[in-house]
């Protein structure tokens, strides 16, 4: 029995302490967590086929057998990138960015992961915080702007970059 504990704390990202029922609960949170991201990014990726259909239907372009429109395809990528106490979650669906962020709580980079978002060409449409346990956790919901390209693994760098600043400056201040 001790095993599986073994394996499953080993899966939940920042697991809070190691007895058996507070592995369970971050287990159910983590998969609570996880089942309300395959939501969102379900409903993002339906809205977008529905707004790219009825773009279809209006401008009759017959979509091809893979979906593609004049063999344009959605864009999506995705990057998971791990940095010391940093832990970003890039999802990029067309012109929409999803960036998760948990640090742990020395600061709070809520303020300058903005200002890369803003250096970027990123327009902020929503920010959602919480902390949990010794963790600050961001959502940013972001649109690419008009002529702008965006990449997950060069925004998930540069965000990485800002906070590792901070960080650094935060402990020669002390």
């Amino acid at each position: 029995m001790n095993d599986k504990f073994k394996d499953l704390i080993k899966l939940i990202p920042n697991p809070t302490k190691n007895d058996q029922a507070t592995i369970l609960a971050d287990a159910i949170d983590y998969i609570n967590e996880l089942q309300r991201t395959v939501a969102e990014l379900n409903c993002l990726a339906e809205k977008k086929r529905n707004a790219k259909e009825k773009r279809l239907k209006s401008t009759k372009i017959e979509p091809d057998d893979a979906g593609h429109e004049d063999g344009v395809a959605l864009r999506t990528s995705r990057l998971h990138k791990k940095f010391k106490n940093i832990e970003i979650d890039v999802r990029i669906i067309d012109d929409e960015v999803t960036v998760k962020l948990v640090q742990q709580k020395k600061i709070n980079c809520l303020v300058h992961v903005s200002k890369v978002l803003d250096e970027l060409h990123l327009d902020l449409h929503h920010v959602a915080g919480a902390v949990i346990g010794d963790y600050h956790s961001f959502l940013f919901n972001s649109k690419i702007c008009e002529g702008s390209v965006v990449y997950a693994t060069a925004l998930a760098n540069k965000l990485i970059e800002a906070v590792d600043q901070q960080y650094a400056a935060t402990k020669s201040s002390c």
